[in-house]
């Protein structure tokens, strides 16, 4: 009965959130970029498997990521391009881009929607800024305890609806799976650190009036702007410079993303409040998932899950490595002191929300899938 009184209230949010569809901004540049194997030097070869011979009629799909090679999100990336190779017998082949070769996430997600490019890994809480609110709500803030269930209700039908509200919304994607990535935490430069007295704790008023980068999305503005910091959206290409020259205080990212982009070189204090889980969409433009046959879509289909769970078995092993690895990498953990604080905070983002919404966002956070 509750799944049933769920998908009524999954339909009638997707039905009113057509009217939100587009964003109006022009597409991705993709011209000029080579793919990973060929241009990007941190990328990897095993983006496009070579053993497969592609057919005369071969398709080729163009995937973006704005992360390196040891992220999560590019591990999921590859495992799919070699699954796809494989299932397809290499009719359908991946030409990944990493390192934000095609552009920056907000360049990808429109140069998706305008047909520009083929797929993206986007973050769930930017999807309302593009016409798919449903699934924007599994981005707020204290909604998930663990990286665990954030993953049980991935693969649960509660996932696969929220996936399928995306193509429901009908503003120029389909979402083909998730990659699930841990929590995202706070992470500031020395200055910041000094200026706030040299904390052996974190706590909620230090957070005020930080200039604290976060993408650009309303969702995380709301969050931050909840935790009294100053929202600041900057593109992630312009983040490491950001912080070295001190025009924003901090920001925010997964642990595995802050040391794998290298942000503790200008950012060596990570605060870990764990506000929002990272919840990756595999998104590929709608009109050309729509030009597949059944049998490719089965096969894409296939690679999603394969990308989904190479993502979620190295997320969750690197975690833990990368906090291990704090000492060697100059970085200083710091806890913080009044978490209940900081949830209530956030409950200004909730309330915004409609009861329809209100009903979903019960059902993400019971963890009963």
């Amino acid at each position: 009965m509750k799944k049933n009184v769920l998908s009524g209230v999954l339909a009638g949010l997707m039905v009113m959130s057509l009217a939100g569809c587009g964003s109006g901004s022009q597409p991705a540049a993709t011209t000029a970029a080579q793919p990973a194997e060929t241009a990007a030097p941190a990328a990897s070869a095993e983006a496009k498997p070579a053993e497969a011979a592609p057919a005369a009629d071969s398709l080729v799909l163009q995937w973006s990521e704005v992360n390196g090679d040891e992220y999560g999100a590019t591990v999921g990336a590859k495992a799919f391009a070699e699954k796809i190779n494989e299932v397809s017998n290499g009719q359908i082949t991946i030409d990944l881009y990493t390192n934000g070769t095609l552009g920056d996430e907000k360049t990808s997600m429109q140069g998706i929607q305008m047909g520009t490019l083929d797929i993206f890994r986007g973050n769930a809480s930017s999807l309302s800024n593009y016409g798919a609110p449903t699934i924007a709500l599994t981005g707020l803030p204290y909604l998930f305890k663990d990286m665990e269930q954030f993953h049980d209700m991935a693969v649960s039908d509660l996932g696969q609806q929220m996936l399928d509200s995306v193509d429901t919304d009908d503003c120029g994607y389909v979402a083909l799976g998730w990659l699930v990535e841990g929590p995202r935490s706070m992470f500031i430069t020395e200055d910041t650190y000094k200026k706030l007295g040299s904390p052996s704790e974190f706590t909620l008023d230090m957070m005020n009036g930080l200039k604290i980068r976060v993408p650009e999305t309303d969702l995380m503005v709301n969050t931050m702007n909840a935790l009294k910091s100053s929202a600041t959206p900057i593109a992630y290409s312009e983040l490491y410079t950001s912080l070295q020259s001190g025009v924003v205080d901090g920001a925010e990212n997964g642990v595995t993303s802050y040391l794998s982009n290298s942000f503790n070189e200008v950012a060596p204090y990570f605060i870990t409040d764990a506000h929002t889980f990272g919840c990756g969409v595999i998104l590929m433009n709608k009109d050309k998932w729509n030009s597949l046959t059944d049998e490719q879509k089965g096969w894409m289909n296939e690679a999603a899950e394969a990308a989904s769970a190479a993502c979620y078995e190295y997320n969750q092993k690197q975690e833990q490595a990368a906090f291990d690895s704090f000492a060697d990498k100059g970085v200083t953990r710091i806890d913080v002191a009044d978490l209940d604080k900081w949830q209530e905070a956030c409950q200004s983002v909730y309330a915004t929300y409609s009861e329809a919404e209100q009903e979903i966002i019960k059902k993400l956070a019971s963890g009963q899938y």
